[in-house]
């Protein structure tokens, strides 16, 4: 998300470029650590200094609107994270799946009838038990890793811009954000501001407006 866009321009010049050391104020208004006009700035950290001081962010366009900043940058990354180990997270998908599988029904068993058998202190009982907990505790993780797949791929599917979908190809993929920036074609700062829409686009995608307070 770009910090201009993300709170009003205006203010963040009035409140942090005028008292800004680097900033050369006058007809130029030309900021010596960008190197740019004021005006051309998309991003600066003493801008997100000044929002966090704030604790507040609100969108442009109304989309999204977060009025209590600490909480919704858990969910963002959270969001970021979910991203990031998708890959990972198939693969263990994969691998309790086969467990579960290579197990068979000889455990389930233990559900039925012969869960309800005396057993004796320290044998096959207690083994079984165990096994059972066990599964059981796979079946928990499985539902909720594939819960997490499911949320990515449905959020992957509104992403439309074809920049914000090599991104997060590449970040799914686990490719390192200065070889994403060359593939991409940009600088790293243009590459944060692209991540930054696209993590904000896939929360909302992800989690709505029951996690990412609409204001």
């Amino acid at each position: 998300m770009n910090t201009a866009s993300a709170f009003d321009k205006d203010t963040l010049i009035e409140n942090v470029c005028e008292r800004c050391p680097g900033t050369c104020w006058g007809d130029k208004s030309i900021c010596r650590v960008h190197d740019l006009h004021i005006g051309s700035i998309k991003q600066c950290q003493e801008w997100d200094k000044y929002m966090i001081d704030k604790q507040g962010l609100r969108d442009h366009d109304g989309q999204l609107a977060l009025t209590d900043l600490e909480p919704a940058m858990e969910w963002l990354q959270r969001t970021e994270e979910e991203i990031r180990d998708y890959a990972f997270t198939i693969r263990e998908i994969n691998r309790i799946k086969t467990y579960l599988e290579d197990a068979g029904e000889g455990t389930v068993a233990a559900y039925g009838i012969d869960a309800s058998q005396p057993k004796g202190k320290g044998a096959t009982g207690d083994k079984t038990h165990q096994e059972v907990v066990k599964r059981e505790r796979y079946w928990k993780r499985l539902k909720s890793l594939e819960e997490s797949v499911q949320r990515v791929e449905r959020a992957m599917e509104t992403i439309k811009h074809e920049k914000e979908r090599a991104v997060l190809d590449c970040m799914i993929d686990g490719v390192r954000m200065n070889m994403i920036a060359r593939h991409v074609g940009v600088s790293r700062s243009y590459l944060n501001d692209i991540k930054r829409d696209l993590i904000r686009k896939m929360a909302w995608a992800m989690y709505g407006e029951d996690q990412l307070k609409v204001g």
